[in-house]
């Protein structure tokens, strides 16, 4: 089996304490045990350690020669126990993180990641927004350690999801659209109106795209942006109407923009931390999630 640093640990115990008795006790474990484990270390080593049968202990000059090469051991390593707990105390290395836009209103992400920086300088972070399909694809490929998305099919399947906040999508509209003035809006109100979306690739995009076409319903792309902002100024403008988060929609009541909850329909945007499941998750990476939880209880 090979020697034990447990087997080393017992016998400076041994040596140190100067009787079976004590170094059992000092080590907690019954005095049976820690003579199997010097038995042990003997045989692993195939000389004897100790000469049987003195009182006080004596040493053999193999158990002599032992002392110095053990004791050298040990402090290996509980070097590696200390280096492997720097890193879960004082973070460092880079930090790869996705992310989606218009999250700042529901997760302090930047205000979260500024402290990081400060407490642990020798972290390093990396920040980039991808659509949600690519960051969970990056994250079970090992090339992003972490991201804040809003969780699809595969994202479910594939990563460890912790809810951080959602917010509900509305009905957009410029002041000129004749639904601006109805009293409720339903989705069988919207049949072959025209629409500013977003790429299919997004979370959103995929549920209206499901919600339409399990009503038999059909809608008129007029184009398709990947920028809130620009979704925003294009329905303000007369291009179409459009799904928005509220706080986006909030944004162009000044330039005369509408906006309403469907009747019958219920879409909103999930703002999920993901992990790779398992142990493969970095210490700052699950600082992160552990901060990010924090700042939005």
């Amino acid at each position: 089996m090979g020697v034990e640093i447990r087997q080393l640990r017992h016998f400076l115990a041994l040596v140190e304490e100067g009787s079976f008795t004590q170094a059992a006790r000092r080590e907690f474990i019954v005095q049976s045990g820690l003579s199997s484990s010097i038995r042990a270390l003997e045989q692993d080593l195939g000389v004897a350690l100790y000469v049987k049968g003195t009182r006080p202990l004596r040493l053999t000059a193999e158990g002599r020669a032992l002392i110095p090469a053990a004791r050298e051991a040990l402090r290996g390593f509980d070097s590696v126990h200390e280096a492997v707990g720097q890193v879960s105390r004082r973070l460092t290395g880079r930090l790869g993180i996705g992310v989606f836009t218009h999250v700042e209103h529901l997760v302090p992400l930047a205000a979260v990641l500024s402290r990081m920086t400060v407490l642990h300088p020798g972290l390093e972070l990396g920040l980039a927004q991808l659509p949600t399909e690519e960051m969970v694809r990056l994250i079970t490929a090992g090339r992003l350690d972490c991201a804040l998305l809003s969780a699809t099919g595969a994202a479910r399947r594939e990563l460890d999801l912790t809810r951080l906040a959602a917010e509900p999508f509305v009905l957009a509209g410029s002041r000129d659209h004749p639904l601006g003035h109805a009293p409720s809006i339903a989705l069988g109100d919207l049949a072959n109106e025209r629409f500013v979306d977003v790429p299919r690739y997004w979370a959103v995009r995929t549920r209206l795209d499901r919600l339409f076409r399990e009503a038999g319903l059909r809608r008129r792309q007029v184009c398709e942006v990947d920028d809130w902002g620009l979704a925003l100024d294009l329905v303000a403008g007369g291009a179409g109407l459009a799904f928005l988060p509220r706080a986006v929609a909030e944004q162009g009541r000044g330039g005369g923009v509408w906006h309403q909850t469907l009747t019958d329909v219920e879409l909103e945007r999930r703002i999920d931390f993901a992990l790779p499941r398992g142990d493969a998750a970095s210490p700052a990476a699950r600082r992160l999630r552990v901060e990010l939880v924090a700042a939005v209880s």
